[in-house]
């Protein structure tokens, strides 16, 4: 009993650790992610291409609509706030 009750107190303390990293990532990709419209403008044209390419997959232009698909963990941030207000549209 004494031996499951450590294996278990272990396992705690390991998910805690790592809950703390997963918090930490959470935070500064949100940090990011609330800043992006600003980072993009004042971004370089190769910058430009490197922001897209991490948050976009598969753009497209279709005459005039742009069609695309959002990298994970993006699309489920779209989707929480919808995409018109996560674009900025």
């Amino acid at each position: 009993m004494k031996a499951q009750q450590a294996e278990i107190a272990t396992r705690v303390e390991q998910h805690e650790k790592g809950d703390g990293a997963f918090r930490t990532t959470l935070e500064t990709l949100i940090s990011v992610a609330s800043r992006a419209a600003d980072l993009f403008e004042r971004s370089k044209i190769d910058q430009k291409r490197q922001l897209l390419a991490f948050v976009f997959s598969n753009l497209r232009l279709r005459g005039k609509k742009l069609e695309y698909s959002m990298r994970s963990p993006f699309h489920l941030m779209a989707n929480q706030r919808g995409h018109a207000d996560w674009l900025g549209d």
